[in-house]
Formats: structure tokens, C-alpha cells, sequence
């Protein structure tokens, strides 16, 4: 992999981690701060473009795919405190089996259905991985398409990802470990939980 594509996924998956941090922050402490759910909205297409380019790189997809789902499992408890079961870390296990083998795409596709973000996060998954993979123009049009099908004022934003998708070049940041990527995710969460109910 060349430096200059390393040092944007690694980048990319900081932007994801900060901005999905933010993100939960609003939500679980301070809902009415709505500036906080609209930088959160950057988080959702970061995970899906790292989760595309780990499925196009990884030498054990499935060693990954458990990883993903397995994350998932242990973060449901939590999940559930907003009303889903299956939370994004499903939705994106979907996106990385469709992209890996083209086969299930319609099985992911319904699956989607009932995983957060639903049929609107896995075709943007598609949305991503056409845009980085196949036609950068095609794609960021089915990005943009797809936020009216969301049907939320507060999701276009996810639009700003386009920007950050399409650029190439990033300065070198610190590497993080996998195992802090799957852990924090359901810890933060909890986190904020234990921090809400004793407010």
C-alpha cells in the first residue's frame, strides 16, 4: 500500500473516532446542542470508507468480519438504551460482506433493513465504494441522492464527508490499534451512559 493511501485511512478512522465522540456526546448529555449531531454526522461515511478499504485489504476477511460482528454483539446491551438491537458495527459487517463477494448483496441489502442507519447506511456504504472504487463522480452522486432518502434535516450533513473521502493527501498521524478501535467504541458509550445517569 503506498504511504500517501495509508496515512488517509489512518486519518480518516481518527476523523471517525473524534467526530462520532461528539456525536454521543450531544446525544447522551446534550441533546439540545444540535451543532454536536451535526459534526457527528461525519462519523458514519469515515467508518464505511475504512471498512470498505479493510475488506479490499485485509488478508483475513473473515478473521475481520468476526471482529466487526463480535463488537457488535458485546455493544447490543448498550444498543439498546436508543432503541437498536443491531447496531452500525452490523450495518457495516454487511457492507464488508456485499463489497467482499457480490453475491450477498441482496441478502445484505434486506438484512440492512433492521440494523441501524438501515437500507439508507448500507447504499451508502455502496454509495462510498462506488465513489473510491469504481467512478468517483457516479458515487458522489448516490451520496448525494441518497440524504433525501434519509428524510432527516440533520443528516445532509453527512455530506461533508464527500470532501474528506476525495482528498488524497494527509499528513501522518499515530496509528491505532485495532483492538482500541473495536474496545471503544462500546466503552465510550458506556461511559457517557454512567456519566447521564448520574447527572
Amino acid at each position: 500500500m503506498q504511504i500517501e493511501h495509508y496515512d488517509k485511512i489512518n486519518a480518516i478512522k481518527w476523523i471517525g473516532i473524534i467526530t462520532m465522540t461528539i456525536d454521543h456526546v450531544g446525544y447522551y448529555l446534550f441533546p439540545h446542542l444540535i451543532w454536536l449531531r451535526i459534526i457527528g454526522r461525519i462519523a458514519f461515511p469515515c467508518f464505511l470508507y475504512t471498512t470498505i478499504q479493510a475488506t479490499e485489504q485485509t488478508r483475513n476477511f473473515k478473521r475481520y468480519l468476526f471482529q466487526l460482528i463480535g463488537a457488535g454483539i458485546v455493544t447490543i446491551p448498550i444498543s439498546l438504551y436508543s432503541g437498536t438491537i443491531f447496531n452500525v458495527l452490523f450495518t457495516l459487517a454487511l457492507v464488508a460482506i456485499s463489497v467482499k463477494d457480490k453475491r450477498f448483496f441482496v441478502l445484505a441489502l434486506v438484512l440492512s433493513y433492521f440494523c441501524e442507519y438501515g437500507i439508507y447506511g448500507f447504499l451508502l456504504g455502496w454509495a462510498i465504494y462506488c465513489m473510491v472504487s469504481i467512478h468517483k463522480v457516479l458515487g458522489v452522486l448516490l451520496f448525494l441522492g441518497l440524504q433525501f432518502f434519509a428524510g432527516s434535516s440533520v443528516q445532509i450533513f453527512a455530506c461533508l464527508a464527500i470532501f474528506l473521502l476525495l482528498i488524497d493527501t494527509y499528513s501522518p498521524t499515530k496509528k491505532m490499534p485495532k483492538i482500541i478501535g473495536y474496545i471503544y467504541y462500546p466503552l465510550h458509550q458506556l461511559i457517557l451512559l454512567v456519566i447521564r445517569f448520574n447527572l
